[in-house]
């Protein structure tokens, strides 16, 4: 299944330069993506690299494009014919068990800047280690009912229109509740004892349910953020990596085109030619 973008695209090109295949362009008024080059990152990453990077969670799987595996690995090998492909290899269908397809480029580094860019490179986790704070989950003070037979039912006098409190153990079929202002009595019948009791037994099912229901999605949210923050980790340490490998080809352009100190050149003509 291809991935597609969603109209909540802000246009912040952040997932351009991560997709593998460059199916990701400008388009009219958001970006979309090309469903022939897509292939959800199969074969590079175990995620999909927009959807790791993209702010607004806008990079979503399309429901009317679906294809397997099987499908999206042939199509990067036929888009990137210049790297073997094995058999294992990262794909979110196989989270954290393939390799990677795309071979690390071993840089050229020339004698005299191979120790800086070796110190920068071991000094680079480092920073990011000391910068990771871990995320703390606030507490939630979930509030506990009372035993079932502590609440108390404010009663109204029929013949006095005087109110008292009775605890709802009194609410028996068959019990004699009489009134302390008249001494009038009343005979708890079955309808209101069914009315009180089913009331609490609801209440009481109802309010363990939802506490429940809560607490798994507290868990599950959680979960996905924790798995968001991570997927964004790796994309950033592979653009970074990325970002790494411009800056050692682009020294290693000046050390080869530079006219050092010795090196031979052909003098031309004193006319201009020659």
């Amino acid at each position: 299944m291809a991935t597609m973008i969603t109209s909540d695209c802000i246009n912040c090109g952040a997932c351009e330069p991560e997709c593998p295949n460059n199916a990701i362009r400008q388009g009219d008024p958001v970006y979309v993506i090309d469903p022939l080059l897509c292939t959800e990152c199969v074969g590079f990453h175990d995620y999909e690299a927009c959807a790791a990077v993209c702010p607004v969670d806008c990079c979503v799987t399309d429901p009317n494009n679906i294809e397997s595996e099987q499908v999206l690995i042939e199509r990067a090998r036929a888009l990137h014919p210049e790297t073997q492909i094995g058999e294992s290899f990262e794909s979110r269908f196989r989270k954290g068990q393939g390799k990677a397809a795309a071979p690390q480029k071993e840089p050229v580094v020339h004698a005299a800047s191979s120790t800086a860019v070796a110190s920068e490179t071991a000094a680079a986790p480092q920073a990011m280690t000391g910068t990771a704070t871990a995320y703390a989950e606030p507490d939630v003070n979930t509030i506990q009912l009372p035993e079932i037979d502590s609440w108390e039912i404010p009663m109204r006098c029929f013949k006095c229109n005087e109110t008292h409190v009775e605890s709802v153990r009194n609410f028996m079929i068959g019990n004699v509740i009489f009134c302390p202002h008249c001494h009038k009595s009343m005979v708890v019948r079955d309808n209101l004892n069914y009315h009180i009791r089913t009331l609490l037994k609801d209440s009481y099912e109802r309010w363990e349910k939802e506490q429940t229901e809560f607490a798994d999605r507290r868990e599950k949210e959680l979960a996905q953020f924790q798995e968001k923050r991570a997927k964004e980790a790796q994309a950033f340490q592979a653009h970074q990596e990325r970002e790494l490998e411009k800056i050692r080809a682009q020294l290693d352009a000046i050390g080869d085109n530079y006219d050092a100190a010795g090196k031979p050149f052909k003098k031309g003509s004193r006319f201009g030619w020659g």
